[in-house]
């Protein structure tokens, strides 16, 4: 009952946050859910009646499906097109980024080494989420776009694996290069493979279905829709990445909708209002739950000297990371000064 009551404040929160958005078209509306999640902290009688954050809870029923749809917007033979760019900004770019900010939190902060590489591999990958919120009502130029969005959707797996490394790293006072390998062949690979071949498994039921006088509109939709769940959790109970999973089952679908629009064109269209609606709806949820955690987080802490350090700790992060970003994408991406400087920030 408490998790069913938690969930339809922070709806109704996101549901608000959209309108207030409508009247106030000049600010964004992930700020606008920022400070209804706020304002969620600061009612006492709400407040506690929000459960306790659950990171799992918040990936699988929230980052899973929106991943799922931003996947979906991608087509599929530009993937093909940019493998060489997605293998070099997923592996390369966030293993390098690792490596320098771990170094460099270690030798200006003073923290162990295995700690420096925790809080690094937590900060260097991308995510498609933040991307598209931030980039959104910007006009972003097509290359840099291109590359960012091809790099966030699937550069999860990646920093999972190194953060596992560093965590191991910390715990045993050693790195097994071998089992971080294999794992992280396991992780994303496995989720490749799984997310498509679950992907095309339902498309071609769904199509054979649409094709029947069994063929149900309300019923597709509704498979539709708990195919990220489904997905995801499937794909972790199985210890292969269900975030590549799921993104990988987006990019099917894309490919099914390209050629399901002159089959069954009603269908494509309320697929498309779904999307459309989930996506604003739960992109919203995500910042009201960013500003809730956010004022949580400051009352709970008791600032002191320590504070300042993780604090400068962070801005050393972004910072490393923003020039490492920008000196790859100049000598690697061969990109100009201003490009550059879009992918870095």
């Amino acid at each position: 009952m408490e998790m069913m009551i938690s969930t339809f404040l922070l709806i109704i929160a996101a549901v608000v946050s959209i309108f207030i958005a409508q009247i106030v078209p000049k600010i964004s509306v992930n700020y606008i859910s920022m400070i209804a999640g706020v304002v969620l902290v600061l009612i006492p009688v709400i407040d506690n009646h929000v459960s306790q954050f659950n990171s799992e809870i918040f990936i699988g029923l929230i980052v899973a499906p929106l991943l799922f749809f931003e996947g979906q917007e991608t087509p599929l033979n530009s993937v093909s097109k940019e493998l060489k760019h997605i293998i070099q900004t997923t592996v390369i770019l966030v293993v390098v980024c690792l490596i320098l900010s771990g170094f460099g939190v270690w030798a200006i902060a003073g923290v162990s080494l295995p700690l420096a590489f925790i809080m690094a591999a937590v900060s260097t990958p991308t995510d498609a989420t933040a991307m598209s919120s931030v980039t959104n009502g910007l006009k972003v130029p097509q290359s840099e776009g291109t590359f960012l969005k091809m790099e966030s959707l699937f550069n999860d797996a990646t920093g999972i694996i190194l953060l596992n490394m560093a965590i191991l790293w910390y715990v045993n006072g050693y790195i097994n290069y071998s089992e971080t390998l294999i794992d992280f062949l396991r992780s994303a690979v496995g989720g490749v493979v799984f997310g498509f071949a679950v992907a095309w498994i339902l498309v071609i039921f769904r199509q054979v279905l649409m094709r029947t006088s069994f063929n149900s509109l309300n019923a597709q939709s509704f498979l539709y829709i708990l195919t990220p769940f489904l997905l995801y959790y499937c794909s972790e109970l199985i210890h292969v990445s269900g975030i590549i999973a799921v993104v990988c089952a987006g990019l099917v679908h894309n490919a099914e909708a390209q050629r399901s629009r002159l089959l069954n064109a009603r269908q494509v269209h309320l697929s498309f209002d779904l999307v459309s609606m989930i996506t604003e709806l739960f992109n919203s949820i995500v910042f009201v739950v960013l500003g809730y955690m956010f004022v949580k987080i400051v009352v709970s802490e008791d600032f002191e000297k320590l504070t300042f350090k993780w604090l400068w700790i962070g801005i050393t992060i972004y910072l490393i990371g923003i020039f490492t970003r920008y000196i790859y994408a100049r000598m690697r991406l061969s990109m100009n000064n201003c490009s550059g400087w879009i992918f870095s920030l």
